[in-house]
């Protein structure tokens, strides 16, 4: 009887052992608050089984041009990646507080999360590898803002369930300044020559004359002795 308890009990050992890890991955989308960003001060390592991080820059794509957002304009923010699952935040650069409006333009694929402050996948299209949403630039004097953005890859290496691979990604965007309405110019111009009221060059005084430059300005002045 003992030798058959030992067999039974080292069986369930080794189906235990060699039972595949599943991911911790949340098929529904994030809870919120997992992006990695310094507000949030949290990732998806807090529910997910991450084998494996990496940080990049490419993963998040605008068609904000590059010198700036214009505030209250509206863009489309688009995520590339080979990934399961993401959420993506913006935050202001000088005081980390959430900024802009996300606009959910496919409610098959994405939704908002902490508060509208944030986007995420849905349930219907994980493994999406691309998502797109819209987003509306903040109020003037907002400064420069910086999108965050975490996604992850359940199962990673594919086929082995040995858990989770994360990867956090970040776009930086400055707010476009428009040039001032009334430009100021620092402008060297030569003087041609002087004439009086008919057009005769002189350099006589007491008397109006007219200064041209080679910037085709004309200056009329009357120098008094």
């Amino acid at each position: 009887m003992k030798k058959y308890i030992l067999i039974f009990s080292t069986i369930i050992a080794i189906a235990i052992f060699f039972y595949p890890t599943t991911s911790n991955s949340n098929s529904t989308g994030s809870v919120g608050g997992k992006t990695g960003s310094p507000m949030d001060n949290s990732d998806c390592t807090s529910c997910h089984n991450v084998a494996g991080t990496t940080v990049s820059t490419t993963n998040i794509t605008s068609n904000i041009p590059s010198n700036g957002y214009t505030p209250g304009n509206t863009y489309t923010i688009t995520t590339s990646s080979w990934a399961d699952g993401f959420e993506i935040t913006c935050e202001e650069n000088t005081g980390n507080t959430k900024t802009g409006t996300f606009f959910n333009t496919n409610a098959s694929s994405t939704q908002l999360v902490n508060n509208g402050n944030a986007i995420t996948h849905t349930a219907a299209v994980i493994s999406s590898n691309t998502w797109i949403f819209d987003w509306e630039a903040p109020s003037i004097g907002t400064g420069d803002v910086t999108f965050y953005g975490a996604f992850i890859t359940a199962g990673y290496p594919i086929g082995t369930n040995s858990g989770d691979y994360l990867t956090l990604s970040t776009l930086s965007i400055s707010e476009y300044t428009p040039p001032s309405a009334i430009g100021e110019y620092t402008t060297k111009k030569e003087l041609l020559k002087v004439t009086d009221l008919i057009g005769k060059e002189t350099n006589a005084k007491n008397q109006p004359l007219f200064y041209i430059y080679d910037d085709g300005t004309v200056e009329k002045k009357i120098i008094i002795e």
